[in-house]
């Protein structure tokens, strides 16, 4: 782990806010052992990550494969600050997407309740599949014949949201391999040199841990994804 790699976007004694390439994990998990968002941080921070019991640690998920902005809470009460926000209050985050074909209107709501997805089997035999309520809202920034280019933003923070939700309306995420078009990809990685999922998280905003001033934090695309872009002629 090298944490000259961390490209920090915003950094004081509260907080960090991360800019996360496609490919690294969060956290350790299901063949996951190392190179996680969390060594780096851990590895950037030294003798300062852990403080009063508390080591810094990122305050929500983003998939492995998608990019963009992550928060990590240096401090307890900065983590408990940040539980609360995503749990009740709901952070404006904002991502960019690519999705198969041409889609019905410049903008929409999708308003669809999603099957929880960390349910044990002994829950599902005992009261069925628990439905959680999710909503993602969807504003065309670019349109081809073949594609388009979304702003999506997402009310609740349900597992790979945006996602399950574009698939269900029949435009899934270009590069998706769980929820995707295999054809599709097969296509955009021949032609526009797609090798990953198509998401970024751009922006988010949400109250300072500290005294609850509006933060707002932002990156843009990365290049491979702008050369997808310009290939698919969607720049």
């Amino acid at each position: 782990v090298d944490p000259s790699r961390l490209v920090i976007l915003k950094e004081d004694d509260w907080l960090m806010a991360v800019d996360k390439p496609s490919g690294m994990a969060v956290h350790t998990g299901s063949g996951i052992t190392g190179g996680t968002l969390v060594d780096y941080v851990r590895a950037y921070l030294g003798p300062k990550a852990t403080r009063n019991d508390f080591t810094a640690s990122p305050a929500h998920r983003l998939d492995r494969e998608t990019s963009g902005v992550i928060l990590v809470a240096k401090r307890r009460p900065a983590m408990v600050h940040f539980t609360e926000i995503f749990t009740h209050g709901h952070p404006k985050k904002r991502y960019l997407t690519l999705v198969k074909g041409k889609m019905p209107k410049d903008s929409g709501v999708i308003d669809l309740p999603l099957a929880e997805h960390q349910q044990t089997a002994e829950s599902k035999a005992r009261r069925g599949v628990n439905m959680q309520e999710a909503v993602t809202r969807w504003k065309v920034v670019r349109q081809s014949s073949e594609a388009a280019l979304l702003s999506c933003t997402i009310e609740t923070g349900r597992t790979h949201q945006i996602r399950r939700h574009l698939v269900a309306v029949g435009h899934p995420v270009a590069g998706d391999k769980k929820y995707g078009d295999f054809a599709f990809n097969r296509d955009v990685r021949a032609r526009w040199g797609l090798k990953r999922l198509f998401l970024h998280a751009e922006r988010i905003e949400f109250p300072h841990p500290e005294d609850g001033r509006k933060v707002v934090v932002e990156t843009p695309m990365p290049p491979e994804l702008m050369d997808v872009l310009k290939r698919a002629a969607l720049l």
